[in-house]
Formats: C-alpha cells, sequence, structure tokens
C-alpha cells in the first residue's frame, strides 16, 4: 500500500542532492595568460587591471567582462590607481609611471627619476605616493602628473605596499636591508618621512616582509606579508605600528583592501593558493572564502558598498563578486506535484429484484344462517 509513496520520496531525494551551494566568486575571461598583479574597480563599476609585459586590461561591468588596452610598455606593470573613469596612474619595472586622461585610451609617460621597480601607488584627492625597490619612495601632488622623490638607493629592502589616509598622512609597508617587516608613515602627503615614524618588527619572532598595508584610522593598520618559512601572514596595530599582533597562514598573503563606507569594519586580503579572506571586524579575524582557483592572487580591490570586488592573479586569473564574496543562498525547489492516483471503481453487485409473492387466496367463508325467532 506505500509504493507509491516510496518512489515520490526517491525522486524528492534525488532533486534535493542536485542542489548545489556555490561561493560567489566568479571567473572572468581575461583574454592573457601574463601574470595580473593590479587591480583598481570604480564605484561606476570601471575597473583596471595591470600585470606583466605591459598588460592593461579595463572592464565596464565591474569585471564580467574585460577588453585589452594598449601601454605601449613591455615592462612588467605592478600596481594601478583611478581617480574617475578618466584619469589614472600606473606604476611597474624600471621606474616606470604611466598616466592617462581619456580612459586608458592612450597612456604617456612621467619622469620618476628613479630606475629601481616601482611597485605600488595610492592617492588621497590630488596628493599621491609610489613605493618600490630599494626602499623608493615618490610622491606627487598634481594627480601622479609629476613626480618628486622622498628616498631612494638604500641597500636592499622595498614597498610593496603605500596606502593615503588622507591628504597629508601616508603609509608605506616592505621590508628593510635586514630581512624584517618594515611600516614607514608621513604627515605631509608623502614629502617627508622621519625615522621615528618607521617601525621595524617581526611576524611573532619571524623575519619576513609587507607585501601591502591599509590604515583604518591613525592607530589602527592592517599589513599583509611572507614569512621566510614559506608561510603567510596578516599582522595588526593599534598604535600606529609600534606594536604588532599576527595571524599566520599556510601560504604568502599578497593584497589587502579595505572598502570605505562600512567604518572600515569589513576588509579582504588574498593570497597563494586562491586565497581569499574576510574580515568584518577591521581585521581582527579572518575567515576563508570560496574562490574556485589555486592560482596564486595577488590583488583585490572593492567598490565602498563592500558587495563589488575584483581579484587578480597568475596567469591571467580575474575573479568577480557582487555579493562581498559570500555564498549564494541555498535555491529553494520548486515542489514537484504528484498527480493524486484515481481511485479503483468499487463494482456494486446488481442484486436482482425479489419477486412479489403471489397472495395465498383466502377461503371464502360459508354463509351464516340467520337464527330463528
Amino acid at each position: 500500500m506505500f509504493r507509491g509513496k516510496t518512489v515520490h520520496l526517491a525522486l524528492l531525494l534525488v532533486f534535493y542532492s542536485s542542489l548545489t551551494v556555490f561561493g560567489q566568486w566568479s571567473a572572468a575571461n581575461s583574454g592573457t595568460t601574463n601574470n595580473l598583479n593590479g587591480v583598481y574597480l570604480l564605484d561606476s563599476g570601471i575597473a583596471f587591471v595591470v600585470g606583466d609585459a605591459g598588460t592593461i586590461l579595463k572592464s565596464t561591468d565591474a569585471g564580467a567582462t574585460w577588453a585589452p588596452l594598449l601601454s605601449g610598455t613591455t615592462n612588467a606593470l605592478h600596481e594601478v590607481y583611478f581617480f574617475d573613469g578618466n584619469q589614472g596612474v600606473v606604476v611597474g619595472d624600471q621606474g616606470l609611471i604611466l598616466r592617462t586622461t581619456d580612459g586608458g585610451a592612450m597612456w604617456q609617460s612621467v619622469a620618476s627619476g628613479v630606475e629601481d621597480a616601482l611597485r605600488c601607488v595610492f592617492f588621497s584627492g590630488a596628493n599621491g605616493i609610489s613605493g618600490g625597490d630599494s626602499q623608493t619612495i615618490l610622491y606627487s601632488t598634481d594627480s601622479g602628473a609629476s613626480w618628486q622623490i622622498s628616498q631612494s638607493g638604500f641597500f636592499g629592502g622595498g614597498f610593496p605596499g603605500a596606502h593615503m589616509l588622507s591628504p597629508s598622512i601616508g603609509f608605506v609597508a616592505g621590508q628593510n636591508s635586514i630581512f624584517a617587516p618594515l611600516v614607514g608613515a608621513s604627515t605631509d602627503g608623502g614629502a617627508t618621512w622621519l625615522d621615528e615614524n618607521f617601525h621595524t618588527f617581526l611576524f611573532d619572532k619571524n623575519e619576513g616582509g609587507c607585501t601591502d598595508v591599509r590604515f583604518l584610522d591613525v592607530n589602527i593598520g592592517v599589513v599583509s606579508g611572507a614569512v621566510f618559512d614559506g608561510r603567510g601572514a596578516i599582522a595588526r596595530t593599534t598604535d600606529g605600528g609600534t606594536n604588532w599582533s599576527t595571524q599566520f597562514f599556510d601560504q604568502p598573503i599578497e593584497g589587502l583592501d579595505f572598502p570605505v563606507t562600512n567604518a572600515s569594519n569589513v576588509g579582504f586580503a588574498v593570497g597563494w593558493g586562491g586565497r581569499i579572506l574576510h574580515t568584518t571586524n577591521m581585521g581582527i579575524a579572518w575567515t576563508d572564502q570560496t574562490s574556485g582557483t589555486s592560482a596564486n592572487l595577488n590583488d583585490v580591490s572593492f567598490v565602498n558598498d563592500a558587495l563589488r570586488g575584483i581579484a587578480v592573479g597568475d596567469s591571467g586569473t580575474i575573479l568577480w563578486t557582487a555579493n562581498g564574496g559570500g555564498p549564494g543562498p541555498t535555491p529553494t525547489p520548486t515542489p514537484t506535484v504528484s498527480p493524486t492516483p484515481s481511485a479503483t471503481p468499487t463494482v456494486t453487485p446488481i442484486v436482482p429484484p425479489r419477486p412479489t409473492p403471489t397472495p395465498r387466496p383466502r377461503p371464502t367463508p360459508a354463509p351464516r344462517s340467520t337464527p330463528a325467532r
């Protein structure tokens, strides 16, 4: 009597088991196999990516599709910053600085005054800084149209990370000449960097180097990095860089971003092996997100809503998200209505009518005689 219900239940189990919850990082076709090193995403959805061999790519749909731009160079390009959909700056090997004012259609070379590879660039308003090898630091006060040297020519070390907290306050992060993490600060837009504003530290007693930096205010800062034993690190300070607490990961962490409008509570980090990390408490704790790739990731950029973001990495890898990289909601299946089986008709037996009995004849009584009087 339960056979029909058992079959229907089995079909439902097969249907539910076919539903899969996917992470919300989607792979985009970059059109290149070159390593991609830097990315910048604007609130408008316009984005730019730079990489090896002079690669520059542009997206107008928040990273879903990409088109190549002509950079005019074969130098490796390491980082990119855009003020709006038209004006942007790119830095790369051999002191190369490129600038565009027409959305990347044309790029002009800007004199840097150095030959070291420039690894990072960041602006607040018209004031910006760029860091590079040999602890090189450049600064600009005109949106990258011209640059001056703050310092250069140190033995070893360099600054692959830079951040401008405001037009006057800037930070660089990297490694000093004796293989220790190093963070420096400027209070005049990057023009001067005083010795007392550089902080050398260790990743919980481990040597290594910083790869990127973001300060959430003048006291709270976060750096990503690599440890000499091959692990990755994210370190956090609450006193402007004097003291740091470190979390370790199994592979290097390469890039950081903290979208602005979330009071800097929400942040993202990327690293080797396709790792994407997410924080909702200003970098105190980090959780893994599903990236869907094992390629090394080198940089990440989010817009102010902390929902739309792009991560880039080796071999032309580009990932994009529209929901902060979180898992998608479990699809609600539409239940299949099973037809109600028709009831088997019940055969009503035909009962023949009972014959009407023929009344038995009653005997006619004999006439009664009238008695005499």
